[in-house]
């Protein structure tokens, strides 16, 4: 089961001593608690609402079925192409949800939708409702099917068509929606690695995609059929990209727009569009887990090496240039246009769980786990019905964002949703002798430690207190070794590893860990306490992760942030919002000095904000104040239009309470 899902695919590669392999997230209930609550949403809102919202998808290929089965459509097809890879999500989304809660209702709605697939599809596979019924714009899919493969989009819409094949065939066992993404797939390898009289004149296309997503989506189908061929496609769409194909000009045609610039085992840093480019480095890094070969490694290493230092902000996003949708020079990082899209933020925490998993190097995992709790889940309002598409670290009266119920092209709002049904996938992971927490929520589950089945009860308000208990139950008495991830946020040095974000007061504060009440020494390895001892039921830990208050810099390479700093909680940034401060442009910081408060009413009920001294700047005067900041992911659920801002100026007070300029 954990072997489809990205999040739950990626086995370490052969060449380590010890494999890592992630806990599904279907093994893993959650017991209350921060995803507690965000699961109950997305079931009981997001997806019903995603389905509604994807009734244009489902109109276009009902009307193309009628145009294929030779009937009058009631409308003409939308030669909107990717429209249908929207469509593919949700059904992905909803094949979770049925593994989380069955639902014959929504089964039946799924099984609907893979018949109308099967009347769309192609004797020969091809799957592509624009150009199968005459409806297309040349410009954008080209005149033939594959004949513009570097914007189409044709190859990115079943990419995501197998995501939800594979993932529907696991959730039901029923085959239906596994044999067209097989269909399709098989026909992509003839056309483009072999050979069809159908298609470019016979000879092969041998040209990667434009948009990657094909290629994590064949090491997922390889994964739930067994058949290497998928394995092999995905690695020969790494392998030509950049080699037998290199676009000229600009926007979406230069050669770095889509990663096309250079061989992929060649490339240093990220580049292009920021969602083509992690969901490249994903597929890199499952080829070569899945193969166990190091094909990528040195790139990959490069790249996330580049990312982190260089180029991802404090949020975890990726993408400064809205005319590319991606990424721009190294410290190029502006707040109000910043694009970090949400889709972007999903791939960041598929590529880091991916490097982890490959690596047991729990830096990964904290780059994944702050751009999941930040920019990611900034994209979805707390009520589950409302999305950015993009997510700027700074609102003023000219710059308005207002939260969308949908959007034309609206691949972020069912990508979030997605991920969310897939985060208990992310908490637990085991090797040989290793049990590692990766993600701390309430949640139970149990993992097999040298033929041992231990249980695992873990509760904890995270992310909003650094406390966590785990409750041990392994079924005889286990010699094992428990990984605690201690996050790079409670070292005392930085905010996120890379050197980008350093807390401006580097005090370090201790961590705790207890086993039966008693504190006990444990060794640091990859950023994991690690515990060894022969473990009884009933052993409970307890771990206290510091959570104070911290101001957190910025490389001062990064002019946008100069005089600067954010305000960051445990893995949590904080933004300052209109509702609570007024005009958030007039806000300073003065000190350290600040204090926590839960909120127990209302839209924001459950989180925790922060009160931090400040001062009011407004027509020359100065007025000492109560910034009160809330996390950044809940902001604008108070109404749209709101001033907000991530990083404030920072004042000072000397000796005679003067307030200056820092």
């Amino acid at each position: 089961m954990a072997a489809v899902l990205w999040g739950n695919s990626l086995l370490a590669a052969t060449k380590q001593s010890e494999q890592i392999t992630p806990v599904p997230f279907n093994e893993v209930t959650l017991t209350g608690g921060f995803w507690g609550e965000r699961m109950q949403t997305e079931l009981d809102v997001t997806l019903p609402f995603s389905l509604i919202q994807a009734g244009p998808a489902i109109d276009q290929l009902r009307d193309g079925a009628d145009l294929i089965e030779g009937r009058e459509p009631k409308q003409r097809p939308s030669t909107n192409g990717p429209l249908s890879s929207d469509l593919y999500k949700i059904m992905e989304g909803a094949a979770y949800s049925l593994m989380l809660r069955p639902d014959p209702a929504l089964e039946a709605k799924i099984d609907a939708l893979t018949e109308l697939l099967g009347r769309v599809q192609q004797e020969d596979g091809y799957l592509f409702v624009c150009h199968t019924c005459g409806c297309f714009d040349p410009f954008w899919v080209g005149e033939r099917p594959y004949s513009k493969v570097v914007y189409s989009h044709e190859l990115y819409n079943v990419g995501h068509l197998y995501e939800a094949a594979a993932a529907y065939y696991l959730a039901t066992g029923k085959r239906g929606l596994l044999d067209i993404a097989i269909k399709n797939a098989q026909h992509v390898n003839r056309v483009f690695f072999e050979g069809d009289p159908a298609y470019n004149d016979g000879k092969p296309v041998m040209q990667a995609p434009g948009h990657e997503e094909i290629e994590l989506a064949l090491c997922k189908l390889y994964r739930v059929t067994g058949d290497r061929l998928y394995l092999d496609m995905a690695k020969k769409f790494l392998d030509i990209r950049g080699v037998t194909y290199r676009p000229e000009g600009d926007g979406f045609m230069s050669p770095f727009y889509a990663q096309q610039h250079a061989p992929v085992s060649e490339q240093t840093e990220p580049v292009g569009h920021a969602v083509r480019a992690v969901y490249l480095y994903t597929a890199m890094a499952m080829v070569d887990a899945l193969t166990g070969e190091q094909h990528y490694a040195k790139a990959l290493n490069a790249i996330w090496n580049n990312l982190v230092s260089t180029r991802i902000y404090i949020t975890g996003g990726l993408g400064a240039q809205a005319s590319i949708e991606g990424f721009g020079p190294a410290y190029e990082l502006p707040n109000k246009t910043a694009y970090s899209e949400t889709c972007a933020a999903v791939g960041n925490v598929f590529f880091n769980q991916g490097m982890f998993l490959g690596s047991g190097d729990a830096r990964y995992l904290d780059i994944a786990e702050i751009s999941l709790f930040n920019n990611a889940l900034a994209g979805i309002s707390l009520t589950g019905d409302r999305f950015f598409y993009v997510n700027p670290l700074e609102a003023d009266e000219e710059r308005h964002t207002c939260r969308s119920p949908w959007f034309g092209c609206a691949c972020c709002p069912p990508n979030i949703s997605r991920m969310i049904l897939q985060v208990p996938g992310y908490m637990y992971a085991y090797s040989k002798d290793r049990l590692y927490l990766t993600l701390y929520s309430c949640s139970r589950t149990t993992v097999p430690m040298n033929g041992v089945r231990v249980g695992v009860d873990q509760t904890s308000d995270y992310p909003f207190d650094g406390k966590v208990t785990i409750k041990l139950t392994p079924e005889k008495r286990a010699a094992f070794r428990l990984c605690l991830r201690i996050p790079t946020w409670s070292t005392g040095r930085e905010f996120i590893p890379g050197g980008l974000y350093p807390y401006r007061n580097t005090e370090k504060y201790s961590v705790t860990i207890r086993v039966n009440g008693e504190t006990v020494d444990y060794d640091m390895n990859n950023g994991f306490a690690v515990v060894k001892r022969t473990w009884k039921a009933g052993d409970i830990v307890e771990l206290e992760l510091p959570m104070p208050v911290r101001r957190t810099a910025c490389d001062p390479r990064v002019k946008e942030n100069e005089g600067t700093t954010a305000v960051t909680r445990g893995p949590l940034v904080y933004c300052a919002e209109e509702a609570d401060n007024g005009v958030v442009q007039q806000l300073s910081l003065i000190s350290d000095e600040a204090r926590t408060h839960l909120i127990t009413e209302g839209p924001l009920k459950n989180i925790t904000q922060i009160g931090i001294r400040g001062v009011r700047v407004d027509a020359g005067d100065r007025t000492p104040t109560e910034i009160t900041l809330i996390p950044y992911y809940a902001w604008n659920n108070r109404g749209d239009n709101q001033t907000m801002r991530v990083w404030l100026p920072n004042l000072i007070e000397n000796p005679n309470t003067e307030i200056r300029c820092d």
